[in-house]
């Protein structure tokens, strides 16, 4: 949660530059406004992609093909075009779905149980499977799934990570990510202790804090005044700019829409890479972005 610190106060000398952007984290978006009065910051639970001059929302939901002597649980990842609104599949929890095809062709006669009714005590066979989204990094989407299997005395974990490319919703090979121009952007450029974005007017950087265990988002100006906005656990964070270049007004509003939709959602939706709030801002507004 952020605490305000200022609010709709003016800041003594220097004032920092005005400034628009998104600090794109794995566990959630921030939406950075700055100039005379201050900085807004506001957190969303929303993670956040972009391919192509699109911006996506990446999310996770739960899938129940369950019988009355069998659970078959799952989590898949779709991506969300927030311009249009629809949704694609980029991640199928195979494993979960393929085992529940095969026990209702093996049982016919077991009747399935609606998502919404609870489950029995006790059932002769069970698998769950589990999605959290690890980093996001331009059109790539970093996953780990962990699928627990048990029958009877048997009983067994397996973990998969992979990096799944959104575009085309396959697993994408290291070596070409580590070559495509769209993930390197998305990383920013290598500075002295973390990473930096540069922007026309200003930039933004990031420095490892090895005490804390995390990196603190610093914004300087082209004169190298520096203002610190906070901290962030994630390793891997984005930078997308609003003002410059300038979106254009209709994917404003629709990163408005999403942003501000996205802190409706509750506590499932910020369980969904199952990481924790871990920004915290010197200067803080908790308004709706407008």
């Amino acid at each position: 949660m952020l605490t305000p610190l200022v609010a709709g106060c003016s800041l003594p000398e220097p004032v920092p530059p005005p400034a628009e952007f998104l600090v794109s984290a794995s566990d959630a978006t921030y939406w950075v406004q700055s100039g005379a009065r201050g900085f807004h910051i506001r957190r969303s639970p929303l993670i956040l992609a972009r391919s192509a001059g699109s911006f996506y929302e990446i999310y996770v939901e739960e899938v129940d093909r369950s019988y009355a002597d069998a659970l078959f649980t799952g989590e898949r990842v779709y991506r969300r075009d927030l311009t249009t609104g629809d949704s694609t599949l980029i991640f199928e929890d195979s494993a979960v779905m393929q085992r529940s095809a095969e026990f209702h062709r093996l049982h016919p006669e077991i009747p399935a149980i609606d998502p919404q009714d609870d489950p029995p005590d006790y059932v002769g066979y069970s698998v769950a499977g589990e999605t959290d989204i690890l980093n996001v990094l331009g059109p790539y989407v970093a996953i780990e799934h962990r699928l627990a299997v048990e029958r009877g005395a048997f009983a067994r974990d397996d973990t998969l990570q992979a990096v799944i490319d959104l575009r085309s919703a396959r697993r994408a090979d290291i070596k070409r990510i580590s070559v495509d121009p769209a993930a390197r952007e998305a990383t920013g450029a290598p500075s002295v202790s973390g990473r930096r974005w540069h922007n026309e007017q200003y930039d933004v950087i990031t420095r490892a804090d090895t005490i804390k265990n995390a990196h603190a988002v610093v914004l300087r100006d082209h004169r190298g005044r520096e203002w610190r906005l906070g901290m962030v656990k994630s390793q891997m964070m984005q930078v997308f700019w609003l003002d410059n270049p300038k979106v254009d007004e209709h994917t404003r509003r629709s990163l408005m829409r999403a942003f501000n939709e996205a802190t409706t959602y509750g506590e499932p939706v910020q369980l969904a890479s199952r990481r924790a709030s871990s920004l915290r801002p010197l200067y803080a507004l908790q308004t709706p972005i407008t």
